[in-house]
């Protein structure tokens, strides 16, 4: 077995010797013209993506991003804004772009989602026996205000269930209880 898998080795070694073409068989040297990748929608991902978000959020984030609202056969150019709607397993956006394929608006949903860890250390750190029920995640964008990002969790503490309005920036907003 020892002298397989040393006789294999070598094998794999002096294959990968005569893999590469060493004889000066280039013509001429050929130069590509410099292609430009740009996001028009940067500043939206800058200001809608922190760090520990659920990939779930960020791909669909990245999704509208990236979307070329200007290849659609419906998008006729105008000044006014023109909507799409992204939809994914556990949320959606709606987001307006404008005639040069700029975010300027978004409403965002998402459901069931894993939440950053410290806002999972702030929520146990003030409610320590609790368990989460329930998770949605909240973006409201627009490019000339702040963005509101916020989290509504519901969770089980002592027997009593708990709504929880928190800011992105773990800031607790109203905590209702239930029975």
């Amino acid at each position: 077995m020892k002298n397989l898998v040393i006789g294999i080795f070598v094998l794999g070694l002096t294959s990968l010797g005569f893999s590469q073409n060493t004889n000066s068989d280039i013509e001429e040297e050929v130069q590509l013209e410099g292609v430009v990748i740009s996001n028009a929608n940067l500043n939206y991902l800058e200001e809608v993506q922190d760090t520990g978000l659920s990939d779930n959020v960020i791909s669909l984030e990245k999704e509208a991003s990236v979307f070329d609202v200007q290849s659609l056969r419906d998008f006729d150019g105008r000044k006014a804004p023109y909507q799409v709607k992204f939809v994914a397993t556990k949320g959606f956006i709606i987001a307006d772009y404008d005639h040069n394929g700029k975010i300027i608006k978004t409403s965002e949903r998402f459901r069931n989602i894993n939440l950053p860890k410290d806002l999972i250390k702030s929520v146990l750190k003030q409610y320590p026996q609790s368990s989460f029920i329930k998770v949605v995640y909240m973006v409201d964008y627009d490019a000339q205000k702040d963005v509101q990002k916020t989290y509504r969790i519901k969770i089980l503490d002592e027997g009593k269930k708990r709504n929880l309005k928190i800011s992105s920036d773990n800031n607790f907003g109203n905590v209702i209880t239930m029975n």
